[in-house]
């Protein structure tokens, strides 16, 4: 049997690599002597002394032992999962989603120790950050030793999507990892599954995993929320109504703590807040809407102190970007992992564009959730920057995540969202709809005329 020995001082972190899915790069796959130990305590604890000993000789392994500072071929650990399975009179599925439940308590221990998961963390959080720092943490380029094929994206404070991609197939233990640690935080966690590599529709596992309590659905993080829109100096969209009137102008975030948010707003907004005594807001990054309680009205100062959000189930918010479908789409360039795909802006917004991929380019649902970069030319004629123009397309470089990647008769087509934008980059984003606006506006006017 081929083991690769890593020294302890090299891998102090990297041990604990295979207790979720991994894929290994190189010659040879190797799994980190760690998981047989915890195979091992989990059948001894269900099957009693003894029981290990003969799952390892049911598969010619006699007298095998297993070290956390060696690497063991992948077979080894596909052997002794049907051995393990066989032993507990159960399906494989069912016996790795019990041994990733079984996991959980050491594999969160381990975390806090390694200063990889904060003791403030639960479920949703710990899944938010597998990719970066835990799991980064584990890769070892020169030893062909990469973080695994796990990719998620945070759709709100109780919600993530994951994306599974791996030729082991051990989606089904990554469940039950993600199933303990709602048991471990003693959290009412649910999951979808909308695709599954194991039935044949598709090359991936896509969960979807929630906390299924009605009083987290609508909750709010202020210091999450409100600290991403200050840090981009991005405006809020204000919504009210005054006898009747609709009043709707934007505003922005002056301070946040852990129960308020001060907020500026002009005065008419301001009015109408005091008159409600609660207010509706779009936030560019938020899918849905929030809706908050005004503490405090200024108006003379034009500022209002807001409290108790919650996020809204109406119309409010689902579409915060003001979007663009040019006449003639324009050339963009995503990177991922170094590699460059080309392709032509379908539709573009300040919070995300959809690009139609050129034929050579063969992206699919493995890519889902993949941090990319982009390049391109927004093709602006000119930009006003104070009391100057500037002339000219303008080059943008942007960071985002693939939401998704579809295909029909026509053409292969990807929705990416941008992760950090400036606020010159928003300010550019402004100008190319007001420009292509002003352009569009007397086809509108000629269109209200003949109506």
């Amino acid at each position: 049997m081929v083991v690769l020995k890593t020294p302890l001082s090299t891998y102090d972190k990297g041990m604990i690599i295979e207790f979720v899915p991994q894929r290994i790069t190189g010659v040879f796959n190797f799994v980190n002597g760690l998981i047989f130990l915890a195979l091992d305590d989990f059948l001894e604890t269900h099957k009693g002394a003894g029981a290990w000993s003969e799952a390892i000789d049911s598969v010619g392994l006699e007298q095998q032992s297993f070290e956390p500072e060696y690497f063991y071929p992948d077979q080894v650990a596909a052997d002794l999962f049907v051995a393990v399975a066989k032993k507990l009179e159960m399906p494989l599925s069912e016996m790795l989603e019990k041994f990733g439940r079984h996991l959980v308590p050491g594999l969160v221990k381990m975390g806090h120790h390694m200063g990889l998961v904060k003791k403030s963390w639960r479920t949703i959080d710990i899944l938010e950050h597998l990719q970066e720092p835990i799991l980064s943490s584990f890769s070892n380029i020169d030893e062909g030793i990469l973080a695994p094929e796990i990719r998620v994206y945070r759709l709100k404070h109780s919600e993530v999507a994951i994306a599974y991609v791996s030729k082991r197939k051990l989606c089904h233990l990554l469940k039950g990892i993600v199933m303990g640690m709602g048991e471990y935080f003693s959290e009412p966690i649910m999951f979808k599954e909308r695709v599954c590599m194991h039935k044949g529709n598709g090359p991936l596992c896509r969960l979807t995993v929630y906390l299924d309590d009605p009083n987290m659905v609508h909750y709010v993080d202020i210091n999450r929320e409100f600290k991403i829109v200050h840090s981009r100096i991005e405006e809020l969209n204000f919504y009210n109504q005054f006898s009747g009137i609709p009043i709707n102008h934007p505003g922005l975030v002056l301070q946040f703590g852990t129960n308020e948010v001060v907020i500026q707003a002009p005065r008419e907004q301001l009015v109408a807040m005091k008159e409600e005594g609660k207010t509706y807001i779009s936030v560019n990054h938020l899918p849905i809407g929030l809706k908050a309680m005004v503490k405090e009205v200024e108006v003379k100062g034009g500022y209002a102190t807001l409290h108790d959000f919650h996020m809204t189930n109406g119309a409010v918010g689902q579409r915060c970007y003001k979007r663009v479908e040019p006449k003639k789409r324009f050339a963009i360039t995503i990177n991922i992992a170094g590699t460059d795909y080309k392709g032509e802006v379908h539709n573009i917004s300040g919070g995300g564009v959809k690009i139609s991929l050129h034929e050579s380019v063969h992206l699919n649902e493995t890519f889902l959730f993949m941090s990319v970069s982009l390049a391109f030319s927004l093709p602006l004629k000119w930009v006003q920057k104070g009391d100057t123009m500037e002339l000219g397309p303008q080059k943008l470089s942007l960071e985002g995540n693939i939401l998704d990647i579809t295909e029909d008769e026509k053409e292969r087509t990807a929705r990416i969202m941008f992760t950090t934008l400036t606020g010159h980059n928003l300010f550019l984003m402004d100008q190319y709809y007001q420009r292509y606006l002003e352009d569009a506006q007397p086809l509108i006017h000629e269109k209200m005329r003949k109506i």
